[in-house]
């Protein structure tokens, strides 16, 4: 509601929550109505179907997310996004406009930024998100039916099915930077990123695999090998983090 980005509707899916959250948003839908929708599930769904059914109750032509442990850093970040949305439109090209990511705690206390001139690509960068050599964005806004179009989320997968549905996105659309730091992503510990490293592994395979046929021929070799070095790093920081501890 902070956002300086107003024309917009606020679509809550609640996937069967065991705290005191989903009265908390039905006290905003009275407070904002019209603006504020709530929609809930008596039994817990996952994430990727929870955020498909806020996404078909969704009214307007643009969309985009945010998880509820999560929140816009930057109060411009809508707008800033919409600006360069609608700044390629007028070339007849419709994109997905992205920002950066903050990482922090649970109590909001800065940890870093994730994006930097290194890991921060714009426009075809299919190679860069299935290799997942680049920084992956996150929460940034596109056409409500470009969603439709990649398929959605994929329920298979409990974790990395944002990842999923970024690498088919990226294969027909491009992506571009708002410079701006965008979405604050906490890590905690108790999310949806939390599960043992093997797990994380396993289901990353999981997804290269199902989308490798999206990967030119002549070119497969070389995306084989760039997701392995990603493993491999990813690997090491792990067993680097266990040393540590």
């Amino acid at each position: 509601m902070s956002q300086t980005y107003k024309n917009l509707e606020i679509v809550v899916s609640d996937d069967s929550s065991t705290d005191h959250s989903l009265k908390m948003v039905h006290e905003y839908e009275k407070k904002y109505p019209g603006i504020i929708k709530v929609i809930s599930s008596s039994i817990n769904r996952g994430v990727a179907q929870t955020r498909h059914e806020a996404i078909l109750q969704a009214k307007g032509e643009y969309i985009t997310t945010l998880d509820s442990d999560d929140y816009y850093y930057d109060n411009q970040k809508l707008e800033k996004e919409m600006e360069l949305i609608l700044q390629y439109k007028k070339q007849d090209k419709d994109i997905l406009a992205f920002s950066n990511i903050v990482l922090v705690k649970g109590d909001k206390t800065l940890i870093g930024i994730q994006g930097n001139s290194k890991n921060i690509k714009e426009g075809k960068i299919f190679n860069d998100i299935i290799t997942r050599s680049c920084m992956i964005p996150r929460d940034f806004i596109m056409k409500r039916e470009t969603y439709f179009e990649a398929g959605g989320y994929d329920n298979r997968f409990p974790i990395y099915e944002d990842w999923d549905l970024k690498i088919r996105l990226s294969k027909k659309h491009e992506f571009y930077y708002t410079g701006v730091n965008g979405t604050a992503y906490r890590r905690h510990g108790t999310g949806l990123s939390s599960p043992p490293i093997p797990k994380h592994i396993k289901w990353l395979k999981k997804i290269f695999s199902k989308n490798l046929n999206l990967v030119h021929k002549t070119e497969k070799k070389e995306i084989i090998y760039g997701f392995n070095q990603f493993i491999e790093a990813f690997r090491r920081k792990y067993c680097n983090r266990k040393k540590r501890t």
